[in-house]
């Protein structure tokens, strides 16, 4: 399953470029996870997309992309939402951070179908 979380803010471009380099440096040290930071050619309706994409089935593969991002939430005062890539659609599934809290692995996985 192909899975993205981005970060959620009104102000988001205010720091967006800090918190791209910060996702930057932590995907290039991993082997499934991909840095994202989209200002054109949008795949959603937000107006710029900083995340991370990847690809996985299990549950336990969100457990470190979750508390990472959940660290830079707290740091920028953002959310990110967690959704599901479909060929070309993207469906936000839930969302964790500053407001949203702290995010649950299960429930997450329980959202995207895991068993």
């Amino acid at each position: 399953m192909k899975i993205y979380m981005f970060a959620e803010h009104d102000d988001l471009q205010d720091f967006s470029e800090q918190l791209n380099s910060s996702l930057e440096k932590w995907a290039a040290e991993k082997t499934i996870f991909n840095s994202i930071c989209r200002k054109e050619q949008l795949n959603t309706s937000r107006l710029i997309e900083i995340g991370l994409e990847f690809e996985t089935n299990k549950s336990q593969k969100l457990k470190e992309p979750l508390n990472f991002l959940y660290g830079l939430a707290k740091q920028y005062e953002c959310d990110f939402s967690v959704g599901i890539i479909e060929g070309q659609d993207y469906s936000d599934v839930c969302f964790f951070g500053f407001e949203e809290g702290k995010p649950d692995m299960f429930e997450i996985a329980c959202y995207l179908g895991f068993e």
